[in-house]
């Protein structure tokens, strides 16, 4: 196989995180390299028959929130996944509550993400906020 890509380079991959928020406390979830622009028309389909969608990328989940503390649960195939966030407000950019800081990202298989469970893994989270883009599409 012919690649100009040397051995042993290191690559770079940007990946996407995508959460959209109903109302009545169910959550799509999406962690992709897929671009933004094609991510809302793939989460459009999803809105539009969230029960018999044909998307792997996209996991329903619910989100509950306590004050200024959101956590989001989503099963993949694979595992279970916790995101807790912050919301934060006063932000003068994007609005009263503009945007999301990262508090943990977590998986389990077992869907257990006590501090003593085995199969618990903790990701790194990034320190930038996460950012709302409202789309009249959805």
């Amino acid at each position: 196989m012919w690649t100009e890509i040397p051995a042993g380079a290191i690559l770079e991959m940007t990946y996407y995180r995508y959460i959209y928020f109903q109302e009545d406390g169910r959550v799509l979830y999406a962690l992709t390299p897929t671009a933004p622009h094609e991510m809302f028309v793939r989460f459009r389909k999803v809105c539009l028959d969230p029960h018999n969608h044909e998307d792997p990328t996209i996991v329903l989940g619910t989100y509950q929130v306590q004050k200024t503390h959101v956590t989001v649960h989503a099963k993949q195939q694979w595992q279970y996944v916790q995101l807790e966030m912050t919301i934060q407000p006063q932000y003068l950019y994007h609005g009263r509550w503009g945007y999301l800081s990262f508090d943990r990202h977590m998986s389990s298989a077992s869907n257990n993400f006590e501090e003593w469970s085995m199969d618990r893994v903790q990701y790194d989270v990034p320190e930038e906020p996460f950012r709302f883009v409202p789309d009249k599409r959805l």
